[in-house]
């Protein structure tokens, strides 16, 4: 059998290079190198409310530093998705455990039949994702370009100016992605493609983490904060 010869990189790393980076991060096609500071920033940028629980946020807070140490470990970017994954099925189980006591004893649902019950229970809504607000303010303004060129051709005109406005009104035609419905077939396959043992390697894991913090901030909203007197008055 031919021994399988690993890349230095992929090997445990001796004591003197743990804290170089990986030579696949800092390889790049970008106007400006990768720096750790921007590395950082990305998933610095992703938090989950307060209101998690603990247990939860812990296996969150796991997911995020494997993120962060993927600069030196490049390979630790597929356990950072496994982390984030496993923490919105600990936090939807958590959430959706008085309707889990309520069924027959039986099969524990998993993460797909979980996020199914979310959906279903509308604790999970399109709404509560910043990439769905942003499609269909892309959808708005790509309506708008259409309707502008149809009123050429309809006015036979060679040249129009038109202004897209700076606050777009989004209408119910522009919203028709169902994404909360798709994630029960969505996440959970990435999950078992990694679990049960998979040669997949990227790095464009950052929205996979954010979709797990904001279904978790779907799950446990903060509380509403109380009008102030000055308010009321």
């Amino acid at each position: 059998m031919k021994q399988t010869t690993l890349h230095p990189a992929d090997r445990l790393r001796e004591s003197s290079t743990a804290m170089l980076p990986d030579p696949r991060t800092v390889t790049w096609a970008a106007p400006e190198p990768p720096s750790l500071a921007a590395h950082h920033a990305g998933v610095a940028a992703i938090q989950i409310n307060s209101t998690v629980p603990e247990p939860v946020a812990i296996q969150f807070e796991n997911a995020r530093n494997l993120y962060l140490y993927a600069w030196y470990v490049y390979r630790f970017y597929m356990p950072a998705t496994v982390a984030a994954l496993a923490a919105l099925e600990f936090g939807l189980r958590e959430r959706l455990r008085t309707t889990l006591s309520e069924k027959p004893l039986g099969k524990k649902p998993m993460l797909k039949g979980l996020l199914s019950m979310a959906v279903g229970q509308g604790l999970v809504r399109d709404e509560g994702f910043r990439r769905w607000h942003h499609a269909a303010q892309v959808s708005a303004r790509e309506r708008l370009s259409m309707e502008a060129l149809k009123a050429m051709i309809d006015n036979e005109l060679t040249v129009m100016e038109y202004r897209i406005p700076e606050i777009l009104e989004v209408l119910p035609e522009d919203q028709q992605w169902d994404l909360a419905g798709g994630l029960p077939d969505s996440l959970p396959a990435i999950r078992n493609e990694l679990a049960h043992g998979s040669s997949m390697l990227t790095n464009q894991v950052l929205g996979t983490i954010e979709l797990v913090a904001e279904i978790l901030n779907q799950l446990y909203p903060e509380p509403l904060m109380p009008e102030s007197s000055d308010q009321l008055s």
